[in-house]
């Protein structure tokens, strides 16, 4: 069986994401589809518009046979962080053989970040040394990474300037720093741009997620429907209908104001991603900020870029701190957690129990290790806050969770 492995969001799920698993399946020949997916807070360092289980059962609808779980001390995380750990569950679980995702240059991109992902593994002193610089200069990291690579390879500034192509890139560098039997396989993304919030409302765009969301919240539904499969459209309304969807930006900056003014600046010097005495930015801005947006724009620098500012909130809001965080990277995912499977998933599941190198588990009540359940903690408590962004908020939904299992 050729198993293919795909490390998502699905913050919605739509088109452009069913574009994604039917090319994977026609040209990379996948017998089977896995889907690594962000629990209930993502990348972006905010909560997911909908719950990771109906975000499951969208991709089980749209062609995924199996949904396993990027726990949330990953999935808030930047891209390193990410891509390593949903990188290293799908090699864990011992049957998967490719690893898809979307690029705005696949054509010879995979030869490029090959060369780039040695680079950062080896990080020669032609690399370190403008590194060094462009950070001293003020450069957030990423920005002055990119910069130091375009000084070896000339172009290589341009092709990362992509978001999927720097997501790819994490997802390379880490297979080939650990030397996983992975073959990694990319297909052309389609359509507005990962982050473009804007979008026309045409059934056959390929809008970004970001757009659909700022449809879903301005209460545009059926513009929103429009630019989803039909599965995954009918699951967002459903949630919508039910009270069940965390898109209040008012519900978000209570939260993190709250939480900022509880904490004061000492105390949130020391929340994972905070560094150079930016928590006093953060809290003079929490002062003087009336909501979500304008707090987080007010608070970007050169060496702050938004996302960061975003997710530093998302760990503030989890009380993650910076010792704990950089343990979790440190030793990377715990388990392997089973969101939904299909009939074909059920059968993967099956192979996994005697392929895994993680433990396989199911429910959130497992006695495993100290480790696994600091990990746990994490994922309940942050179920426990993304319930209560939502007009209609489920009490331990986390512990309540069953795999959710679909035919076909």
């Amino acid at each position: 069986m050729n198993t293919i492995g795909i490390i998502a969001e699905y913050n919605p799920f739509h088109k452009g994401h069913l574009y994604h698993i039917r090319k994977t399946r026609e040209r990379a020949r996948a017998d089977a589809i896995i889907a690594v997916i962000s629990s209930n807070f993502v990348q972006r360092g905010g909560p997911a518009i909908l719950d990771k289980g109906v975000r499951a059962k969208s991709a089980l609808l749209c062609g995924v046979d199996l949904v396993l779980e990027l726990p949330v001390v990953f999935s808030g995380h930047n891209a390193g962080p990410f891509a390593n750990a949903a990188v290293d569950i799908l090699a864990a679980t011992g049957v998967t053989d490719v690893i898809s995702f979307g690029m705005e240059s696949p054509d010879d991109g995979i030869s490029r970040l090959s060369g780039l992902a040695d680079i950062l593994n080896h990080e020669p002193d032609l690399f370190r040394m403008p590194l060094k610089k462009f950070l001293a200069a003020g450069y957030s990291f990423v920005q002055a990474r990119s910069m130091a690579l375009d000084e070896m390879i000339p172009g290589s500034l341009e092709l990362l300037k992509r978001p999927n192509n720097n997501l790819a890139l994490a997802y390379v560098k880490r297979i080939r720093e650990k030397n996983y039997p992975l073959t990694p396989f990319a297909v052309r993304r389609l359509g507005a741009g990962h982050n473009d919030a804007e979008a026309d409302g045409r059934a056959e765009e390929f809008a970004s997620a970001a757009a659909i969301r700022g449809l879903a919240a301005s209460g545009e539904i059926a513009r929103a429907s429009a630019l989803m499969p039909e599965a995954s459209a009918r699951l967002l309304i459903e949630a919508r209908e039910s009270g069940h969807s965390a898109h209040d930006g008012g519900r978000l900056w209570t939260a993190i104001k709250q939480s900022l003014l509880r904490s004061g600046a000492r105390e949130l010097a020391g929340i994972a991603g905070v560094s150079e005495g930016i928590e006093n930015r953060l809290m003079d801005m929490a002062y003087r900020s009336e909501s979500y947006d304008s707090f987080a724009g007010s608070c970007v620098s050169r060496r702050y870029p938004l996302g960061r500012i975003r997710r530093i909130c998302a760990h503030l809001l989890l009380n993650m701190r910076q010792e704990e965080s950089l343990e979790f990277q440190k030793k990377g995912p715990a388990y392997i957690r089973t969101l939904g499977a299909n009939e074909r998933g059920r059968e993967l599941l099956c192979k996994m129990r005697r392929s895994t190198s993680l433990p396989l588990i199911a429910r959130p009540s497992a006695p495993w290790s100290a480790y696994a359940r600091s990990m746990m903690q994490f994922e309940h408590r942050s179920t426990e806050l993304w319930e209560t962004l939502t007009q209609n908020p489920r009490a331990r939904a986390e512990s309540r969770y069953v795999p959710i299992m679909t035919g076909g």
